[in-house]
C-alpha cells in the first residue's frame, strides 16, 4: 500500500491524473485502480469528481497528512543505520506566541540522549486538528471551546495571556475609528476577538490580518494600527516607548493549553512535560 499512498498523495497535490500517471511513468487506468485499491484498504472515497479536475474529499485531505507522514517514516524505516540507532522523536506543535516563551526550554532539549524532538509552529486550528489526527504527540495551542476533545486526547494544563491593544505612539481617536491589525479571520483568536467586538457593537476598521505576530508589531510600529498582541511580545517596545498601549473600553483575553494524546507515547517523559509546563508559566 506504500506506493498506493504515494501515489495518492501525488495526485491530490496535481489534481490531474494524466499529469501524475506520466510522471511516476504508468497508465492513468493504472492510477486509477491504484488509488481505488487504496480507497477500498481505507473504505472510504479519496477524491470527487468536478468537471475535468479532481477534488480530494475531506477524509482525502486527512489521508495526505497522515500518508506524508507515513512516507517519511518508512524512508526512515529502510535506512539500516538509522534502525540501529533509533531514538524516540517526539512532534510538538506550537503556536507563535508559546514558541517564544518556550524558545530557550526547547533550544536546551532539542537533543537529549533518551529522545529527540521536531517542532512545528504554526495556527492552532492546524495543530489541534494534526494532534487528534495523531500526526502530533503535543500540541500547544489556543483553546477553541466550541471544538470539543476527543476521546484520545488530554487537555494537561490550561494558561491565560491578556492581549494588549499597542499602537506608534503618535495615533489617537476614536475605536471606531483607528484601523486595527488583527489576527486572519477564521483563526480561533480572531474568533474570540470579534466575540468581544460584537458584545460591545463595534464594528472595527481592519486595516491588515496576519498569523505572524512579528509582523503585525512591525506594522503597528510603522502606524498602520492597533495590533493586540500578547504582553511578553511587546514588553521592550512599551518601555523603550516605541509602541504605546491604546486605552479601549474592551479587554482581551485569550486561553491556550497544552494537549496530549492520552494514550501517546509522550506520556513518559515526565521530565519533558514538566519543564514545558513550568517554563509556560
Amino acid at each position: 500500500m506504500i506506493e498506493e499512498l504515494r501515489r495518492f498523495i501525488m495526485a491530490a497535490g496535481s489534481g490531474n491524473l494524466t499529469r501524475t500517471a506520466e510522471k511516476v511513468f504508468i497508465t492513468q487506468s493504472a492510477l486509477s485502480q491504484s488509488i481505488h485499491r487504496l480507497e477500498i484498504a481505507l473504505g472510504t472515497k479519496l477524491f470527487i469528481r468536478k468537471g475535468k479536475m479532481l477534488q480530494v474529499t475531506p477524509d482525502g485531505v486527512a489521508v495526505v497528512q497522515l500518508g506524508t507522514k507515513i512516507l517519511e517514516l518508512w524512508e526512515k524505516a529502510k535506512d539500516a543505520n538509522l534502525r540501529q540507532s533509533i531514538r524516540p522523536v517526539y512532534a510538538i506543535g506550537i503556536f507563535d506566541n508559546a514558541a517564544i516563551k518556550l524558545g530557550k526550554f526547547f533550544q536546551n532539549n532539542l537533543q537529549q540522549e533518551a529522545f529527540s524532538l521536531e517542532l512545528l509552529i504554526g495556527i492552532s486550528k492546524k495543530l489541534f486538528s494534526d494532534l487528534q489526527l495523531g500526526i502530533l504527540d503535543m500540541a500547544i495551542c489556543v483553546i477553541d471551546k466550541k471544538t470539543p476533545l476527543s476521546k484520545d486526547v488530554l487537555l494537561l494544563k490550561t494558561f491565560t495571556e491578556d492581549l494588549i491593544p499597542v499602537s506608534a505612539t503618535h495615533m489617537k481617536g476614536d475605536i471606531q475609528d483607528i484601523p486595527f491589525i488583527l489576527y486572519n479571520k477564521g483563526s480561533y483568536t480572531r474568533d474570540f476577538i470579534d466575540a468581544e467586538f460584537t458584545k460591545k457593537g463595534i464594528m472595527p476598521k481592519v486595516f491588515a490580518e496576519s498569523t505572524s505576530v512579528t509582523f503585525m508589531k512591525e506594522l503597528a510600529i510603522l502606524g498602520g494600527g492597533i495590533a493586540l498582541l500578547p504582553e511578553n511580545l511587546v514588553g521592550p517596545e512599551l518601555k523603550q516607548r516605541i509602541l504605546k498601549k491604546q486605552k479601549l473600553p474592551i479587554t482581551w483575553k485569550r486561553e491556550f493549553g497544552v494537549y496530549i494524546q492520552k494514550n501517546g507515547r509522550l506520556q513518559k517523559e515526565k521530565a519533558l512535560i514538566e519543564g514545558i509546563l513550568k517554563s509556560l508559566s
